[in-house]
């Protein structure tokens, strides 16, 4: 279903008469959350549809070639295209300040003066229903490639060799990013800096961390909150099984964890004992749906994504 719909919006893409393009600002690290947008002309018009055109095709070929398409994980898989929903707590906020600034942004700054981050290109058109809806193609890259700072480039003019006084543009075969009905499709994982998605791994962690303090299954909770929002251990919650922790609460499967994944319990309290870091990964994978039995050897595996296989 998802390869259809990215299919569906390449096609409408290449019928939309009118985009308009912007280079976007950002440091999540001083200003988190905030954007910079610039607008910029092409003349003729029709040559920013071209450029539209070819980076779309370009997308859905890179789209084709992948195995699949499943949710956003934090874990990349290869062979996988991911999709995010906007209204996902990872990047509604962003989204929608991003789209602000949008709105709200500069056509007067010089190119040459834009430090850009990224792109994104936006058109418009009517459903089948006569609503209006907007299309939206977005890339990591700065297309503005100054000189100033690099050896000096010349161009031809007129057959004779001046040196480039103004910046050059060059935006790539391929767009990172599609967004279209309310969901994101990315054939990469550079829409996480983007959208500051680090950031919100760490506070969906800490949401789900208090979930699991009311279930009351962990020896030393404070201990293993530090150990949660370590490192890269906060984007295994994006995964969170609340099913899974629920079950944990039953002695059989308890007994369970502790059995196959060898997670000790505290005899005097009946909670698990997460104290060393292995036992407190392994039951980071296990809450958040990351361990599995293997089908041809006995024992539990860890992987990156758990989808149920199609027979048809």
């Amino acid at each position: 279903m998802s390869l259809q719909k990215i299919e569906k919006a390449i096609l409408t893409a290449q019928r939309i008469a009118h985009w308009e393009a912007y280079l976007i600002e950002y440091d999540h690290k001083k200003n988190p959350n905030e954007y910079v947008c610039y607008a910029f002309h092409f003349e003729p018009k029709e040559l920013l549809n071209n450029i539209v055109n070819s980076m779309s095709s370009n997308f859905f070929n890179k789209v084709k070639n992948q195995e699949r398409v499943l949710e956003y994980t934090a874990q990349n898989p290869k062979g996988t295209i991911e999709k995010l929903s906007l209204n996902s707590s990872l990047i509604h906020k962003t989204w929608a300040s991003l789209l602000n600034h949008i709105n709200t942004s500069d056509d007067t700054c010089k190119l040459k003066n834009i430090s850009a981050n990224a792109f994104i290109f936006v058109g418009n058109y009517q459903d089948e229903n006569g609503n209006d809806k907007n299309l939206y193609f977005l890339t990591q890259k700065n297309p503005v490639l100054s000189f100033k700072k690099r050896t000096p480039i010349f161009v031809s003019r007129h057959n004779t060799v001046v040196e480039a006084q103004e910046p050059m543009i060059q935006f790539g075969r391929c767009c990172d990013i599609l967004i279209t009905d309310h969901t994101l499709y990315s054939v990469n994982n550079n829409f996480e800096s983007i959208f500051n998605i680090e950031y919100s791994h760490k506070i969906v962690c800490r949401e789900h961390l208090a979930e699991l303090e009311t279930a009351d299954l962990i020896d030393d909770m404070e201990s293993y909150k530090t150990f949660a929002v370590s490192g890269q251990n906060s984007k295994k919650f994006i995964t969170y099984d609340a099913q899974i922790v629920a079950k944990l609460q039953k002695q059989e499967y308890k007994d369970l964890l502790k059995k196959e994944l060898r997670i000790p319990v505290n005899p005097a309290t009946h909670k698990f004992d997460l104290s060393k870091p292995q036992n407190a990964r392994n039951f980071t994978l296990a809450i958040c749906g990351k361990t599995k039995l293997n089908m041809f050897d006995k024992g539990v595996c860890e992987v990156p994504s758990s989808v149920p296989i199609s027979f048809s």
